[in-house]
């Protein structure tokens, strides 16, 4: 009988579906990043700006080939149509730009590689936007789920309050008046009950958006319930790193570049410009039935430069150009300055704000653990008529006040603690 009964056991212990883990912030994080559909457009848009800057550089370094086939089917000297194999002309051909004083070969590749890096910035930008966005959404399904333990908590210490004022009614010692507060304290966490049940099933539903789960699939979520810690205050160097680091200010320098080289090149383009091209060129192939000829009897090559002289009518044309393109790049410069000085003061204002929220928990922690002693023993002496009504009625007032700004102090933490991560250009999601 054991011998059957074992194996049976275990086949029965591999059929039962284990429970899923609970997600944490970064496993949520890592699920949603996956499951986005926003990242998946942001990796085809810097696949593009890679596969260009490929090509540019390929434009650059190599000529372009043209193959052309043609044929005349009528004219003065074919006044009869037709189509004929042998009467088609082939021609292939080569073309290369090894200079240009304005906009050559150099300048189109530091452009493309502009772009590509670029890229790479908005491609990690929105993937740290996914990570913010997910964090939210998780500390809200974890702030509701908690609210309802609290909600309940509350629940039950204003029934047993209402049960004890109801026995000491009858007994005498309580007022009718006190019965009916009691009463409407109890509805009213029965509401607050619902109105935290309500809010953690929307809370859900966005939590099971982001991962592409049915919206009412049930969620677990687990964070860290100790106090984190931090070495206040934090370090003034912390500027210096955001301003090294920071996604989106490299992308505004980039930026500038690109239009350094713009203005440059728009500039030199109203200036005597210079272009020195490479050809070359042969026809009559004789592939595909076209005709044919000998293949060093006819080819052309050559190396050629130009020199153009662009100019308006007194050359007015060409200043208010360079005066524009003069703005322009001052402009950007304006606004890479006025986002460093933005920075500057966020950091801080940051690091001010993670002090205080430091502060704020630690408190919250003692005064939740000191006024769950000081209800519980109330709720002790009120069942025995040594309590006064409006005494335990306050001191419940102030748990449930106080344990909702813990779960809220928590949460605003280490959304603070990930943003800050951001301004500094830190990968909090890894």
């Amino acid at each position: 009988m054991k011998k059957f009964l074992v194996p049976a056991l275990f086949s029965f212990l591999l059929s039962v579906p284990c429970a899923a883990a609970p997600f944490t912030p970064k496993a949520y994080i890592k699920a949603a990043l996956d499951a986005s559909l926003t990242m998946r457009r942001s990796e085809q848009t810097f696949r593009q700006a890679e596969n260009n800057y490929k090509n540019t550089i390929l434009d650059a370094a190599l000529p372009a080939f043209t193959f052309s086939m043609s044929d005349t089917f009528y004219g003065d000297q074919r006044t009869a149509p037709r189509l004929s194999r042998g009467d088609v002309d082939s021609r292939l051909s080569a073309a290369w730009n090894l200079y240009d004083s304005a906009a050559g070969p150099l300048y189109k590749v530091r452009t493309a590689k502009l772009d590509f890096e670029s890229a790479r910035l908005a491609h990690l930008i929105a993937r740290q936007n996914e990570a913010v966005k997910a964090l939210n959404r998780f500390y809200s399904l974890y702030s509701a789920q908690q609210k309802i333990s609290i909600a309940k908590m509350n629940l039950e210490s204003r029934e047993r309050q209402y049960k004890d004022t109801n026995e000491q009614y009858q007994s005498g010692t309580r007022s009718k008046i006190e019965v009916t507060q009691s009463e409407g304290d109890k509805l009213q966490s029965e509401l607050a009950l619902a109105q935290a049940e309500a809010a953690e099933r929307k809370a859900l539903m966005a939590f099971n958006e982001l991962i592409d789960a049915e919206p009412d699939a049930q969620q677990e979520v687990q964070v860290s319930t100790q106090s984190v810690n931090i070495s206040l205050p934090l370090p003034k160097e912390d500027v210096a790193r955001a301003l090294e680091n920071n996604l989106g200010l490299r992308q505004q320098r980039l930026a500038l570049d690109k239009t350094k080289l713009s203005t440059r090149s728009g500039s030199l383009s109203n200036y005597p410009r210079v272009k020195v091209d490479a050809a070359w060129g042969k026809s009559a192939l004789g592939i595909l039935g076209t005709r044919s000829g000998s293949w060093s009897g006819n080819p052309s090559y050559g190396l050629g430069a130009t020199l153009s002289f662009p100019f308006g009518f007194a050359g007015v044309q060409n200043y208010r150009e360079l005066d524009t393109q003069k703005a322009v790049l001052e402009a950007a410069e304006l606004e890479l300055r006025n986002s460093v000085r933005a920075l500057k003061t966020s950091v801080l204002s940051a690091q001010n704000d993670i002090a205080l929220q430091v502060k704020s928990r630690q408190l919250l922690e003692f005064q939740v653990n000191a006024q769950k002693d000081a209800t519980d023993n109330l709720l002790t002496e009120y069942s025995v008529g040594n309590a006064a009504f409006l005494q335990l009625d306050s001191s419940q007032t102030k748990l449930l006040d106080a344990s909702n700004s813990q779960i809220t102090a928590l949460n605003d933490l280490d959304l603070a603690l990930a943003g800050y991560k951001v301004l500094l250009g830190e990968s909090f999601w890894e």
